[in-house]
This record gives structure tokens, sequence and C-alpha cells, in this order.
């Protein structure tokens, strides 16, 4: 009998398929991929409000994973000579074993996004020259006097006066709001997502080999720290896919598993063969 792994790399030699694996014909919020794209690109400055387009570019099935190995050595040299005399030696871990992506999908989503960054809008300036130090408290009760003279390096008020003798209020507008039909909004992300099959429900063995690929994979592909948006988490999604039909009366719910992996930053999809 073909094995569920099996199965699923032959389906998926369809793009059309792995399209649908991405973003389900019942999935009309399109929260799979927005789910995959957040295990990549974690927003500070913008939101993804809309996806509008998800294409697959490439797929390659059997993918190998090997974390790369360390190699740590002492070099010795002894003098004084007339034969100097070195000596080497290197310490070598044992090698990792292969790791393997059942599917890696590389795809290109196109979204629409909201920013949340306030743009400046205004500077104004106050002289707190003749200001004695309890009308500045007064004056301005949101500032932590001994820290903020700490920050600048003096121990007294009138020092404090002397070398700033003006505040700077910074005045922030609110941040744009949306329009779906600005040009400005759109915005174009590159996606990879490695994908492991899981033929039972052994979340534990699920979970520890999910983990042991992933710290591989990204050990071996280094990636950018951030983005326009914000942070970049790591070199790839995440998406775990187990039988539809495993799930039974004994075992945990859907909505459980997608908890479980969701809490790490992996995607879990369920698929009937």
């Amino acid at each position: 009998m073909t094995s569920f792994t099996d199965q699923l790399m032959v389906r998926f030699v369809d793009p059309a398929d792995v399209e649908a694996l991405l973003v389900p014909p019942a999935d009309t919020g399109k929260q799979r991929i927005r789910a995959l794209l957040a295990g990549v690109y974690r927003p500070e400055l913008l939101e993804v409000e809309a996806v509008d387009e998800v294409t697959v570019s490439a797929t390659r099935f059997q993918v190998p994973v090997v974390e790369p190995a360390r190699a740590d050595g002492i070099l010795d040299q002894l003098s004084p000579s007339p034969g100097s005399r070195t000596q080497l030696s290197v310490e070598l871990p044992a090698l990792a074993d292969t790791l393997w992506l059942d599917l890696m999908i590389d795809a290109v989503v196109r979204v629409r996004v909201s920013s949340s960054a306030a743009l400046l809008a205004g500077v104004a300036a106050e002289d707190v020259s003749a200001l004695s130090e309890p009308d500045f408290v007064a004056r301005f009760e949101f500032l932590d006097l001994p820290a903020l003279m700490a920050a600048s390096g003096v121990h007294t008020y009138p020092e404090l006066q002397g070398r700033f003798p003006q505040l700077f209020k910074l005045h922030y507008a609110d941040p744009p709001v949306y329009d779906p039909d600005d040009p400005s909004v759109l915005r174009t992300y590159r996606l990879r997502i490695s994908t492991l099959f899981f033929p039972t429900l052994d979340l534990m063995e699920a979970l520890r080999r999910l983990t042991r690929t992933r710290r591989a994979l990204d050990a071996a592909q280094p990636t950018r720290a951030e983005y326009e948006g914000g942070a970049v988490l790591g070199a790839s999604a995440w998406l775990a896919v187990f039988p539809d039909g495993a799930i039974g009366a004994d075992t945990a719910t859907r909505t459980q598993i997608e908890a479980l992996f969701g809490a790490d930053n992996v995607v879990a999809a369920f698929e009937t063969v």
C-alpha cells in the first residue's frame, strides 16, 4: 500500500494542489497563508490587511538538511629554535544526521498592508532656563528628574539647566488611514515553506522532528534580521501535514493540534488521501 508521504508527494507535483494546500478553498479569510507569513515576518510597523494573491514559484521534494559541523582547533608554536616545532590539535564533533524536508515550497505572496508608524508632525521648544527646580518638577510631572540628570551626566539642577536650557516636544500625527485602493499599501513577500508529512498523530515525535529540522535549516541558511515592517524570525515558515482520517474520539481534536503547533510557529494542516 502506498504510504501517506508517497501519496502526498504525487499529489503535490501539481502546483494547483500546492496552492490549495496553502490557501484551502474553504479558507475564505486566508488564515493559513497569513499564519505561514507570520511565521517568518513579524510585523512591527506594518500589519497585513488583505492577501491578494499567492503564487507557487517552485517546489522540491525530499530536500536534505544537515546542520553545519563545527571545527575547534588549537595551534601551538614552540620557540625559540634552531628548529621550531608547531603542534596543531583539531577537534571535530560527530557529524549530524541528514534530516529531510518532505516538500519545500517557494511562494510569492502579494498583500495589502496598513501602517502603525506615526509620522513626526512638528517640534516645539520651551525655554526652561528660568524655571526653579520646584517649578520644573511641577511643570513636567511626566519626567523623572533624578533619572534625567543621571542620564545627562550632571549632579545638580543648575548644571542640567546650563546644559539643556530648552526642552523639545515632538508631536506625532496619527498613522495614515488604511486605504485598500492606495497603491502604496501593496507589498510582495517571498516566502519559503518547509513542509513535513506525518503519517500518524504522534505529536511528541512530530514536534521533536520539527525542532531538529528547523534548527538545522536556520543554521544552514542564515537570514537577514529585519525587513521593512519588522523582524525576520527564521529562514522558512513551517507546515506540518497530518492525515485527516487519523483524528478520532481518542485523539486530540483538530483545534487542539492547531493550537499546539501554532504555539511553536508551526501551521498544522490535515489532508485526506
